[in-house]
């Protein structure tokens, strides 16, 4: 059929158009597709929630509130016209009923958050306790069919009647939530159902029926005659919905079914990074989402350290039997060796903390620097003493890539000038070696520092907490017999004389010519310290340390938790003891019997709630937990029995280990350190001595390891620390004597929960002691996404005006004008200009019209309008002086259009859509 122009007299031209309609063959099913769709959602979110928890409530009552209220809404919906009026009485019938009800809704509501933190928390742990059991059943059901209320109305109307995700978003997913943040499971089947319909009603939403000009435009010739190109968007409708839903669920039985069948058997190295990223997903929480961010980035091979040192976030740990560190011994070792990475010695809202950065302008951390000596060097120095024999090693610590931020140290520490000092908690080495850091120290634990309980120690803490004898400068007496007199001008070492005279004088510690005090008695063989003046430093040193010590490491929370946790172990915090490492390892073993008796080893303690204590909650209710846990309570019950106490975390290494590594050629040892070896432990102070590690951990006596969760390439065995295997996880409490505290050092299994194990800087370096609140941390964590999304935007930016600017300056020109037409469309569509008809030179002259002289001189473009037609259909190729003033049209088209524009249009030109530099 030719169309007819018809010419009328004033001047209009009419043309005709064809328009052609064809019969449907089949029914519309947009309705039904709608309306099953509804029906998936709703169901979908009602049965996910009912299966992650098990609440007590009518089912008949509910089931039929659900096909009621589903029917109605979705009748209602379908019908449509004036019949939505009906949704408006349902809404206002839905406020009447709550405001009716509102008391028992309330009811209903603490019932329900009570079986969610039992659920979720694995306990009998209530928030609300005067609630009476007779009326759960009724007032959990009123809820629930409030909610199902609630939800017919606004999935009907928002998925049949105007497909939006976002109000039907905001009343499912809350309420699974719930137990996704506390890490209750899903049943798989339902939340499949959930996601398939968020996905459906996102893509009804969001694509609709339409045309665009975006892209290259031109015509389509057929003989002589030129057609326009069309640009069309496809309509997802229902169907589309429905298609989606139904994509989701058959790849999901298909893959299953498939895998079943074939009997297909992934690769080790498949199997692991699955089992990570399956680990991370389960455990992904909002609670603690900085973690939860860790560990998928690193599920993914991505490093992403979020430092949290929240307690009881974590419900369960896994290990995956990967190498830490690689650690070398000059000389094995006997008993436990720790390595530490982190000191905290603040505990408060569940969490440890470093002592505020206030607490170390004291006078004595300047006299450390002075003179050389630091509390980190004190057991080495005084452990010299005490076993007379020289007892040094060596140990080189070399960090896998995942840890290469940390720094490692053991204790006993000796300072030989190339050591570099964290206050009193941490040390590193001013230089490292391709990641390798090396010590010389005195292997320094309980273990073997069992002199400390035997007649070695009578004579150096005899006097070590009473007050230092002060002479009668007139007096007659003999110097002789006061035991605890020193002179320095009896001191061999002129380095140390010189320190310890200096410092003498300085904090007016002479009493006759130059005798001085000090709180040990001098022993029979008196030459040995007059040859090692280092010891006279450290013990003059100590004696003023020893006051900061006691005014800072035993302070525990004021309230009513800790209150509660003294009431149930006073019969040992509350005995009258000296300080003797004798009375101190006495009151420090029963508190770990105690512990050990009373709860339970687990790797799978649960989450602590987030509204109880976790030591209180450990200790009195829970009584499952690890190292976390045991190292953290046994800190507190420490203080509170007037023993200095702080919480430190790092690895552990153990006879069986350091047995069963490699022995090099020069007789040292070399030892694969897993990340089963991580482990918290109790730091102790003991007068004379200094701070070393205490184990609290139950079942940790004589190397009575519990078993540690470990990763194969196939399943989840449980493995023990040394070559044997053991599936025993009960407690165990052994009759010990004192020297049961010392071999309780063996430890093993512990955690890498970066909730304890991480540390705030490199190992101490750079770090002044300061409180980083737990709200500044999430702030840091925001900043540094959002820096990330600014940087992916700014990355996007650059390479599409990099394009651009190649495109425009190279190729041919035919090539250049067309893609400069194409950017001149853009440009002119935010004026809302659109050559909709494909009527080129009309579209011209409508842009000269109303925009030429103002954004770009006049006629310009027309003139590229002419350049591009003639290049695309008369085969002409534009000049080089035509393509430069084609240019600085578009440039002056571009920062027209950007001066005009307010802010928000300025900022959307420039980084989303990306159409002007901005400058």
């Amino acid at each position: 059929m030719k169309r007819k122009n018809i010419q009328n007299t004033n001047g209009i031209n009419i043309s005709d158009s064809i328009v052609m309609s064809v019969k449907q063959k089949h029914p519309s099913m947009r309705k039904f597709y709608a309306a099953a769709i509804s029906v998936i959602g709703m169901l979908s979110v009602v049965m996910s929630f009912l299966g992650m928890y098990h609440f007590r409530y009518s089912k008949s009552t509910v089931v039929a509130a659900f096909f009621c209220f589903a029917a109605f809404h979705i009748l209602i919906a379908l019908k449509g016209g004036k019949a939505l009026g009906a949704y408006l009485l349902s809404l206002m019938g839905f406020f009447f009923f709550v405001y009716k009800k509102k008391k028992k809704i309330l009811l209903g509501y603490k019932f329900v958050y009570n079986v969610i933190c039992k659920e979720a928390f694995d306990s009998n742990a209530t928030l609300y306790t005067d609630l009476k059991k007779a009326l759960e059943i009724s007032h959990v059901t009123t809820l629930f069919v409030l909610y199902i209320w609630l939800l017919a109305i606004v999935i009907c109307y928002f998925t049949i009647c105007r497909p939006n995700p976002v109000l039907p978003l905001m009343v499912t997913f809350p309420v699974l939530e719930i137990g996704m943040y506390n890490g209750v499971k899903m049943p798989v089947f339902w939340g499949i159902m959930c996601i398939a319909y968020w996905l459906a009603i996102l893509a009804m939403s969001t694509i609709d029926v339409g045309e665009y000009s975006g892209g290259q435009s031109g015509f389509v010739r057929k003989n002589n005659l030129f057609f326009p190109k069309r640009h069309m968007k496809l309509k997802v409708t229902e169907r589309c919905g429905m298609f989606v839903i139904a994509s989701v669920m058959i790849v999901a039985v298909l893959a299953n079914c498939y895998l079943n069948l074939t009997h297909y058997k992934r690769s080790d190295s498949i199997n692991e990074k699955r089992r990570d990223i399956s680990d991370a997903v389960e455990d992904f929480s909002f609670r603690n989402f900085g973690e939860s961010i860790t560990n998928l980035t690193e599920a993914f091979g991505f490093e992403f350290d979020y430092e949290n040192y929240k307690m009881g976030t974590v419900a369960h740990v896994r290990y995956k039997n990967v190498t830490d560190l690689t650690v070398t011994i000059e000389k094995p070792v006997s008993g436990a060796l720790y390595l530490k990475d982190n000191i905290r010695s603040v505990y408060h809202d569940n969490e440890w903390f470093l002592l505020p950065s206030s607490k170390y302008k004291d006078k004595v951390f300047s006299d450390f620097k002075e003179y050389g000596v630091s509390p980190q060097n004190f057991p080495a120095i005084f452990g010299n003493y005490i076993k007379r024999k020289d007892d040094k090693n060596t140990i080189w610590i070399k960090n896998s890539p995942r840890k290469k931020r940390r720094v490692f140290s053991p204790y006993g520490v000796e300072n030989f000038g190339k050591i570099k000092y964290t206050n009193d908690t941490l040390l590193f080495p001013e230089t490292e070696k391709k990641g390798e850091t090396s010590y010389k120290f005195v292997p320094t634990n309980p273990d073997n520092m069992e002199v400390l309980l035997g007649t070695g120690m009578d004579v150096f803490f005899a006097n070590s907490n009473s007050d230092a004898l002060i002479l009668n400068p007139s007096s007659n007496s003999s110097l002789s017999s006061a035991r605890n007199i020193f002179s320095a001008s009896e001191i061999k070492d002129t380095k140390w004389k010189d320190k310890v005279i200096k410092y003498c004088k300085d904090n007016d510690l002479i009493t006759y010519d130059d005798y001085f005090c000090i709180d040990f008695e001098l022993p029979a063989d008196a030459a040995y310290l007059y040859e090692h003046g280092n010891i006279i430093m450290a013990e003059l040193l100590q004696n003023s340390y020893k006051k900061f010590v006691y005014e800072n490491y035993l302070d525990v929370p004021d309230n009513k938790d800790m209150d509660e946790v003294r009431e149930a172990y006073s019969d040992l915090v509350n005995v009258k003891h000296g300080n003797t490492p004798e009375e101190v390892f006495e009151i420090l073993n029963n508190i770990r019997i105690r512990m050990a008796a009373n709860n339970t080893y687990t790797l799978e303690p649960g989450a602590t709630p987030p509204t109880r204590d976790f030591i209180n909650y450990f200790l009195l209710e829970k009584h499952e937990g690890y190292c976390t846990h045991y190292a953290s309570s046994g800190v507190i019950l420490a203080r509170m029995a007037g023993i200095p106490a702080r919480y430190a975390t790092g690895y552990i290494i153990l006879d069986d280990d350091i047995k069963g590594g490699k022995i090099n050629d020069d007789e040292s040892v070399t030892i694969e350190v897993k990340d089963n070896k991580s482990h918290a432990w109790a730091e102790i102070y003991i007068d004379g001595i200094g701070w070393i590690p205490y184990e609290f951990t139950a079942d940790y006596i004589h190397q009575n390891i519990p078993p540690e969760t470990t990763i194969s390439s196939e399943t989840t065995t449980t493995t023990q620390s040394g070559s044997t295997t053991t599936t025993t996880t009960g407690t165990s409490v052994s009759n010990t004597s004192k020297n049961t505290a010392i071999t309780s050092a063996h430890t093993s299994t512990t955690v890498t929960d970066t909730s304890v194990v991480t540390t705030d800087v490199k190992g101490g370096k750079g770090g002044k002691g300061a409180h980083i609140p737990s709200f500044i941390k999430d702030i840091l964590f925001i900043i540094l996404f959002i820096a990330a999304i600014v940087l992916l935007v700014q990355a996007r930016r650059t390479l599409i005006l990099r394009l651009r600017d190649k495109r425009f300056k190279s190729g041919d020109n035919s090539t250049r004008i067309r893609y400069m037409y194409s950017y001149a469309e853009k440009l002119l569509a935010e004026l809302n200009l659109r050559n909709e008809y494909g009527k080129y030179k009309q579209f011209a002259a409508e842009v000269e019209k109303y925009h030429g002289d103002i954004y770009f001189e006049k006629g310009g473009f027309e003139k590229i309008t002419d350049i591009a037609l003639g290049s695309a259909f008369n085969n002409e190729t534009p000049s080089d002086e035509d393509i430069k003033k084609c240019e600085k049209i578009l440039n002056d088209l571009a920062e027209t259009i950007f001066k005009k524009s307010d802010r928000l249009q300025k900022f959307t030109l420039v980084y989303l859509k990306v159409l002007v530099k901005g400058e």
